[in-house]
C-alpha cells in the first residue's frame, strides 16, 4: 500500500519532489487553461492519456510526497516519466528502433498508439531497472536489441 513519507529531507528526496513538481505544475496549468511551455505540453499529454492517475493531482502535498512500493505496481511517476522519455526517443528517432517499433506495432499488429507505447515502455522500464541494479547507465545496445525483437515477434 502507498505511504506518505516521514519527513525525509535528504537531497534525493528534494530532487524527487522537484521532479514531481514539474508534473504537478504542468497538469495544473493544463487544467486552468494557462500557457504551457513545450515540456509542459508533452507532460500534460502524457497525463491526459492516464486518467487512472488524475486523482494523484488532486492534493499537491500528497502528490509530491507519496511513496510507492513494488507491491503497488509501477510507480505512476516512473510510468509517466518513462512515457516522456519514450515520446522523446520517438520524436528524435534516437534510437531509431524506438520509432520503428512503434510504427510496427501500430501497423503490423494493429495496436492503438497507447497500447503500442506501453509495449515499448515495458522494454524501456526493464532496461532502466537493470541499469539501476548494476549501478550504471542503461545498456543502449541491449535496449535496441529488445526493440528489434519486438519487430520480429
Amino acid at each position: 500500500m502507498s505511504k506518505r513519507t516521514t519527513g525525509d529531507s535528504s537531497p534525493d528526496r528534494a530532487r524527487l519532489r522537484a521532479h514531481r513538481e514539474v508534473f504537478w505544475e504542468a497538469w495544473r496549468k493544463h487544467r486552468e487553461d494557462l500557457p504551457l511551455n513545450a515540456l509542459e505540453v508533452r507532460i500534460a499529454r502524457v497525463i491526459a492519456m492516464h486518467p487512472e492517475y488524475h486523482h494523484l493531482f488532486d492534493d499537491r502535498e500528497e502528490f509530491l510526497d507519496r511513496d510507492f512500493h513494488v507491491d503497488d505496481g509501477m510507480n505512476p511517476y516512473l510510468h509517466l516519466s518513462l512515457h516522456l522519455a519514450l515520446e522523446e526517443q520517438i520524436a528524435i528517432h534516437q534510437p531509431p528502433e524506438a520509432a520503428r517499433a512503434l510504427e510496427h506495432l501500430m501497423t503490423r499488429r494493429r495496436m492503438d498508439r497507447h497500447a503500442a507505447l506501453h509495449r515499448l515502455l515495458e522494454v524501456l522500464a526493464e532496461t532502466v531497472y537493470y541499469a539501476q541494479r548494476a549501478g550504471g547507465q542503461p545498456d543502449v545496445a541491449a535496449y535496441v536489441l529488445r526493440l528489434r525483437e519486438l519487430m520480429r515477434a
